[in-house]
């Protein structure tokens, strides 16, 4: 049952009778909840509502693979690594 909030005021009417006896009084308090479909203005459904979807069709997966996001290290090009080589004077 719905307790606190603006549901409360939309959704659920509340009686309160107290009735002498006796012995003292008697109280009895009614809570009636409305169908929130059936109403013609206001809300047409409580606030927590959830609407559950299909799930889609998953991809069948043909063989395992593996991403690596790390940026590959770049490779010396020949020219650059011969040339300090031969930049080197040799003294005799």
């Amino acid at each position: 049952m719905i307790h606190s909030g603006q549901p409360v005021r939309d959704f659920i009417d509340i009686a309160t009778r107290h009735v002498l006896l006796r012995q003292g009084v008697l109280g009895i308090k009614v809570k009636i909840m409305k169908d929130p479909a059936a109403q013609r203005t206001g809300p047409k459904s409580l606030p927590d509502y959830v609407k559950v979807t299909e799930p889609k069709d998953d991809v069948p997966v043909e063989e395992p693979y593996a991403r690596v996001y790390k940026a590959a290290p770049e490779e010396p090009v020949a020219e650059e690594a011969a040339a300090p080589a031969e930049a080197a004077p040799v003294e005799a």
